[in-house]
């Protein structure tokens, strides 16, 4: 059985994910796709000689460009391989790709993972001191996910680079203030970065804000 991880790693960085790969099979084979403007770091690779790990990088900047990508590289690999002798994880946290995978279900074993391995175990003390952060930060990562989606959605023809800018704003005004705190200072630094379309902004990111704290 042949294995292929299929990295969305624009996803997953802006979401914050940490890459383990305790629990991937042997001989695996893990593929990131990054655009031209991403940086994947040797820390981030895997270390175990068993893991084939490939990169391919300079994949144009766009919306759901990556996406296109590892769509096409399933469809290849499904195309190279029978389906019982194939396993395919597209690893995001981007639920577009579940329709994709459901056409191809005929095809091709595949599904979604929002992380390439097993999370790390945590110890007695360490554990129960860390719940409510890891709670937190899966919280923080959603609300980064659906503030994205909706740049993706209604910001057609800005800037890439303003997008990441603006989801670094709401990450960072994520501090544990009550709701209401945490609008206003995202408004006042969203309108002091983008004087003419901070408000366009601002619309776009509330409703993401907002389930935060339900």
């Amino acid at each position: 059985m042949e294995t292929y991880y299929l990295i969305d790693y624009e996803n997953l960085k802006i979401a914050g994910a940490k890459f383990s790969y305790t629990g991937v099979p042997k001989n695996s084979n893990v593929i990131f796709f990054l655009t031209s403007r991403d940086k994947l770091s040797e820390s981030e690779k895997p270390k175990r000689a068993d893991i084939d790990c490939q990169v391919f990088d300079n994949i144009p900047e766009g919306k759901e460009f990556v996406d296109k990508y590892i769509s096409a590289y399933m469809g290849y690999l499904a195309g190279v391989y029978d389906k019982d002798t194939l396993k395919v994880y597209i690893v995001s946290r981007n639920r577009g790709y579940d329709n994709i995978i459901a056409f191809m279900s005929d095809l091709v074993h595949a599904e979604r993972k929002e992380q390439i391995g097993e999370k790390p175990a945590k110890k007695n003390a360490s554990e129960s001191a860390g719940k409510s952060r890891r709670s937190d930060d899966g919280r923080i990562s959603k609300c980064l996910l659906e503030v994205e989606e909706a740049l993706y959605e209604y910001g057609g023809g800005i800037p890439r680079q303003d997008f990441d800018v603006v989801l670094n704003i709401v990450n960072t005004s994520l501090n544990g203030k009550n709701k209401k705190a945490v609008l206003s200072e995202i408004k006042e630094k969203l309108y002091m970065k983008f004087p003419y379309i901070g408000e366009f902004y601002m619309e776009v990111v509330t409703p993401a804000v907002e389930d935060y704290f339900k």
